[in-house]
């Protein structure tokens, strides 16, 4: 393995090599265009959490002129490191539509992070190499496929800026630097805290790579390190007073068992097989990097792939309010290796099977990712016919019955109830409510508990173990005056034993629906 220490963007020992097919900018955009056709392919993108999210944005964006929202919700605007896709949505419904401005910054932000990932290789190595455009599928992980669309945004705007900060510094611009890291590091701070904290990894880790390779002193090292990367600390200020006025803010939940299943689950989507075998040639390829004498890894982005590895170590599961806060960092430890592999001898015939393995992967994820979209697609499409026969401003109580233990495809009919508040203007039960996470508050004292997330999510009744109330145990539970309609999907273990004064409704999907009446 041979490492990079040098500030330079051309491979350690000579001058810039001639740009190669992947180096011009219409296969650039090419590339990024292709990294985001799983997501042109299906009517909306088939994200856990987004259907719930496109309820909280329709709040957001028209609760004036939704009266039979009025009663249960409220948005109130806040500055708060969780609003990039909030702001970009208000922005463009009124252009676009609500639904289609939300696929529409769902396709931005895996654009931006493909072109992110592209940009820094030219930028630290000289050219796009294939193992950066092999990191691209990993902007498909599981973070993403949960539906973590800020989260998502802010690590691509993280890397664009990352970008330009090294040309900055490399230009020797240090004022120049330093008021990008500030603007650029509020911007992303208020589209999600987490791109502020990896685009301060990136900054540090760069940073860390460049006093090693000049052999600084301790405090010499600190001291230049703090002046590139203090105008980063400019959110310290609106994030002490947004946690004040959270709850939730405690770290908790650090399970080594989670941790060691994760580390298989970084492009988790569909299908077992696929897709840790595609993890597998990632793996391979970054472990060939570390003996081969024809590619070298960038210190920087070495350092920052590794600190993010060992942070999804530290950290626990819950971080602020946000779950899954470790699970998230691990596609990006996998990209920034990958990125972080540049050629140094380029005509070698080992480095031409790499990349073309490389290359291949790309092409096989992206259509392996198109078919699993289109198949959640159809599965949440056929459901959502149940909206049909509801009635504007109807009640829902909606539950979704999980299996025993939880299988490898990611589990898409979670919060596809948000889209009756979009379609109905209905009230569901599935709008989390964590202050600090996201402004919108919901209130409706008659569901009882029913009335957030988690409530709706149940387990079937022969499960040995208890992770989740029961369906039996939840129905028996449930106040029916307060609800217009109950929907069950999931895994239902049939017949369903189901209160009196429910009247089963046909509809087009593979679960139940159930209008409420009043019993005598």
């Amino acid at each position: 393995m041979i490492l990079s220490d040098t500030m330079n963007t051309v491979p350690a020992g000579g001058t810039r090599p001639p740009f190669g097919l992947l180096d011009r900018w219409p296969v650039i955009l090419l590339v990024c265009f292709a990294a985001i056709v799983p997501l042109l392919l299906v009517s909306f993108p088939p994200l856990v959490d987004l259907y719930g999210h496109l309820g909280r944005y329709a709040v957001q964006t028209d609760l004036a002129n939704r009266p039979e929202l009025q009663p249960f919700y409220t948005y109130e605007w806040k500055l708060i490191g969780n609003l990039g896709g909030d702001i970009l949505v208000q922005a463009l419904h009124r252009v676009l539509g609500l639904e289609t401005a939300v696929h529409f910054v769902v396709v931005l932000a895996q654009f931006l992070g493909a072109l992110g990932l592209l940009l820094i290789a030219r930028e630290v190595h000289g050219r796009v190499t294939p193992f950066a455009v092999a990191a691209i599928p990993l902007l498909y992980g599981y973070p993403f496929n949960y539906g973590f669309i800020n989260y998502a945004l802010s690590m691509a705007l993280a890397m664009l800026a990352f970008v330009v900060w090294l040309r900055l510094h490399r230009a020797q611009r240090t004022g120049a630097a330093r008021l990008w890291l500030a603007v650029g590091g509020a911007a992303i701070w208020v589209c999600h805290t987490y791109g502020w904290a990896f685009l301060g990894l990136m900054t540090g880790s760069a940073m860390l790579a460049e006093v090693f390779a000049a052999r600084l002193r301790p405090v010499a090292a600190a001291g230049r390190i703090v002046g590139a990367c203090w105008p980063l600390l400019m959110p310290i200020i609106p994030m002490v007073i947004w946690r004040a006025e959270a709850t939730g803010a405690a770290m908790s939940g650090w399970s080594l068992d989670f941790k060691l299943f994760w580390l298989r689950s970084p492009l988790r989507t569909e299908w077992y097989s696929l897709d840790v075998g595609a993890l597998a040639v990632i793996t391979a390829l970054l472990v060939w990097a570390l003996f081969s004498r024809t590619v070298r890894y960038d210190r920087r982005l070495g350092v920052a792939a590794v600190l993010c590895l060992a942070f999804y170590f530290i950290l626990p599961n819950r971080v602020f309010g946000s779950a899954f806060a470790d699970m998230r960092l691990l596609p990006y430890a996998f990209a920034l290796g990958l990125v972080a592999i540049g050629p140094v001898r380029l005509g070698a015939t080992a480095l031409r099977v790499a990349g073309g393995i490389a290359l291949a992967l790309f092409a096989g994820r992206m259509a392996i990712t198109s078919a699993a979209y289109i198949k959640q697609d159809r599965i949440i499409q056929a459901e959502l016919t149940a909206l049909e026969p509801m009635p504007t401003g109807a009640r829902i109580a909606f539950f979704v019955v999980k299996r025993c233990w939880n299988p490898w495809a990611v589990p898409v009919l979670d919060h596809a109830v948000g889209a009756a508040i979009a379609r109905r203007n209905a009230f569901v039960n599935d709008q989390w409510q964590q202050p600090g996470v996201n402004p919108m508050r919901v209130r409706y004292p008659a569901a009882g508990p029913f009335y957030r997330d988690p409530s709706h999510l149940t387990q079937r009744e022969d499960c040995s173990h208890r992770l989740r109330p029961k369906l039996s145990e939840s129905l028996a539970k449930l106040p029916l005056a307060a609800f217009t309609h109950v929907w069950i999907i999931g895994d239902i273990t049939r017949p369903v034993s189901v209160p009196a004064g429910l009247v089963p409704v046909p509809y087009g999907g593979a679960g139940l629906l159930y209008k409420v009446t009043p019993t005598r």
